[in-house]
This record gives C-alpha cells, sequence and structure tokens, in this order.
C-alpha cells in the first residue's frame, strides 16, 4: 500500500510529486483550497470492502503531507467528480450506485474540515434512468450541482443535461433540464454573479457530430442563452472560467486537430459569441480537462497528451497560452504507462495538478498531485 508517495525528486524548492493511495484502482478528479493546503475528491478502490468504487477525500498540507483520508458511499460504486468549498466546509458532487434508485443517482455529501459528513444525499428523477453528477459551485447559502441523466430506450439511449440548485442542507429549490431534442452533456459549471454558465457538449445545437456547448442560466435557473461552438466532426468542452471580458472553455476537437483528437480552447465574450478558437496538441491524441487563470492574464490547462511521449500511451499534459490563444510553454509529465491531469489550481508560486498515474503496465492507478512552479517545471 502506497500513502503518499514521493515519486521522483522535484528539482525546484515548493515543488512536489506525490502519489496516494493503495493496491487498487484510486483517482483524483478535483482539487479545493482548505485552511491548511488543499481537499482532493476522487474515487478509490483500495480501501473498500468490496473492491467497488467509493467517493475518496484526501487532504494534504501545502507541501503535499496528506493529514487525512476517508471514504464515502456502500456496497456498490459511489464516486466524487467536483467538489466545493462552502465557509469552513465542504461539498462533492459525484454518482451513486448503492443509494437513490439504486442503478446511478446523483450523489451529494456536505462534510466538515475533518471529513465528517454532515449530510449526504441523492438525486433522481426515474429509477430506470441513470444520473452522472460532474460539477458543483457554492453560491453564498445555496448549492448548485450539475450533471446529466441517461434516459435508457429500447436499443438506444438519451443523454440530458440536469442542472439544480439546493440549500445549505442539500433541499432542492429548483431544477431542470438544459439541453435540447438530441444527445447533450454538461461537465463544468461556474458562478457568474448574476446567475451560472455550463459547460459540456451538443449535439442538438452547432455545426457537426457534437460540439462544444455553453448555456447561461439566471439566479433562478432560467435558461438566458446557449452557444455552440466546434466543426464537422466531434468537438466538447470539459470546463470553463470566466475572464474579464468573457469566457475561455476547453476540451477537445477532432475537427481542428491534425488528423487525430486535439485540446481544444474557446473564447468568447460575456454573450457567448465566439472571439477565437485554437487547438493544441501534436500529431496524435491530446485532450483538455481543466483551466486555471493566471495571475499575468494567461491560462494553465491541463489533461492528457499521447503526441510527447516515446511510448504508445498518455502522459499528463499541461501548457499555457496567453490572453490571445498563443503557445508559451507546454510540458508532458508521466512514467511508463498512462497518466493524467483532471483538475488544477493557481497558486502565488505555481499550480497545484491532480489526476492519476499507474507506475507500470500492470498496476492499477493511484492518485497523482503535482506542484509545479509558474513556467510549470517541477
Amino acid at each position: 500500500m502506497c500513502t503518499g508517495v514521493t515519486l521522483f525528486a522535484a528539482q525546484n524548492l515548493g515543488t512536489f510529486s506525490k502519489v496516494f493511495g493503495g493496491d487498487e484502482d484510486d483517482v483524483a478528479k478535483a482539487v479545493v483550497r482548505t485552511e491548511n493546503g488543499f481537499l482532493i475528491a476522487g474515487k478509490t478502490k483500495s480501501f473498500t470492502k468490496d473492491r467497488d468504487f467509493d467517493a475518496y477525500l484526501i487532504n494534504i498540507d501545502r507541501n503535499g503531507k496528506k493529514i487525512w483520508s476517508k471514504v464515502y458511499g456502500g456496497e456498490d460504486d459511489e464516486e466524487a467528480n467536483a467538489i466545493a468549498r462552502q465557509g469552513n466546509d465542504y461539498v462533492f458532487m459525484g454518482s451513486t450506485e448503492t443509494y437513490g434508485n439504486e442503478r446511478m443517482s446523483f450523489y451529494m455529501v456536505k462534510v466538515n474540515s475533518e471529513g465528517k459528513p454532515y449530510w449526504q444525499t441523492t438525486f433522481y428523477r426515474d429509477d430506470s434512468d441513470e444520473y452522472y453528477g460532474t460539477a458543483v459551485v457554492s453560491d453564498g447559502e445555496e448549492l448548485v450541482f450539475a450533471g446529466y441523466e441517461r434516459h435508457l430506450q429500447f436499443f438506444d439511449e438519451d443523454l440530458s443535461p440536469y442542472i439544480f440548485k439546493t440549500d445549505k442542507d442539500g433541499d432542492k429549490l429548483w431544477g431542470g433540464y438544459y439541453g435540447g431534442k438530441d444527445d447533450d452533456r454538461v461537465y463544468g459549471l461556474i458562478a457568474t454573479g448574476d446567475g451560472y454558465l455550463a459547460a459540456g457538449d451538443t449535439e442538438s445545437y452547432g455545426h457537426g457530430d457534437s460540439d462544444a456547448y455553453l448555456v447561461k442560466l439566471d439566479k433562478s435557473g432560467k435558461k438566458e442563452w446557449y452557444a455552440a461552438f466546434g466543426g464537422k466532426d466531434d468537438d466538447a468542452a470539459r470546463a470553463v472560467v470566466a475572464t474579464k471580458d468573457g469566457y475561455l472553455l476547453v476540451g477537445n476537437t477532432d475537427s481542428f486537430g491534425r488528423n487525430y483528437m486535439n485540446a481544444y480552447v474557446v473564447k468568447t465574450d460575456k454573450k457567448g459569441k465566439l472571439l477565437w478558437e485554437k487547438s493544441y496538441g501534436g500529431s496524435r491524441e491530446d485532450e483538455a480537462f481543466a483551466v486555471a487563470a493566471s495571475a499575468d492574464g494567461g491560462f494553465v490547462v491541463v489533461g492528457r497528451s499521447e503526441s510527447f511521449t516515446r511510448r504508445n500511451g498518455f502522459d499528463l499534459y499541461l501548457f499555457k497560452i496567453d490572453s490571445n490563444g498563443k503557445l508559451l510553454w507546454e510540458r508532458t509529465y508521466g512514467g511508463e504507462a498512462d497518466d493524467v491531469g483532471y483538475d488544477i489550481m493557481a497558486l502565488d508560486d505555481g499550480y497545484l495538478i491532480v489526476g492519476d498515474r499507474k507506475t507500470d503496465r500492470r498496476r492499477d492507478s493511484d492518485v497523482w498531485v503535482l506542484k509545479v512552479d509558474l513556467k510549470g517545471r517541477l
């Protein structure tokens, strides 16, 4: 079992690379700042009784030392895909097969600074459908959650984004579907001051098979506008951040890459009008999963890359662009098997990245946490 192992020595003071987990699969999907460091959310098979996934929280200090870790769930699969801070407490959003409709339901848990639950709750609309929780934001005393519903039909399925607001105790205030007549999903969500903005992919709107998707809601959940971006092939958004004059979303594109999927970045104004779009990567598959704004007005993006490895498989992919999308630097980190970064946070002296990595081709994944400097270097 490994808990907080230093994977390889960092070259710069204040940077680190560490893994957490055990003998089975462990994955980190999101991170939020705490009073004494960071709280990481994901899923684990290492510390469960039945070798199914449980939701997994790891609290580390500023130097990457583990303070505590806890698991949440029951006899079937659970996962935490997003986490938000609310005052001195934390709320994660994911999915559960144990509770709710016992097929797949939205799973929301609120914990204190030591990981002790205040409450856990589920949401679903139909016993026969599946609900995948992807995002949560805190808005004062209220919480907004996002995900998508998979409605199963005979030899077919429908995918629909679902966004809902609760009070601080998890009691639902409003909710609704925010897609069209075809398959649509949301993965990212931010509060905008006057409402909320979700990012994902859509087959209902846009130009091709699937396009990157933004949908804007007011505080009461009313849809204000939506927009789609992409070309004739598949494109998707995985995350979005607010900028001074609009929004920046990141994801992946088959329309504008080099014959393979590439990382995709789109800049819009405050109404979702396209300002520019660019692809990043190489001659093989590259994806972007998260983005953080940097203090100098640029953006740092994390995901995974198959283009810049010396073998078949993915490495963690990190790159920085300026406010106009010009590539400033790019780096990859990884080992002998697949590695990925799912979330990134900007710090005063660098960036914190969470994801997972495999140390060789026979091993399951471990939670991977990297602290890099402002140039993306360990």
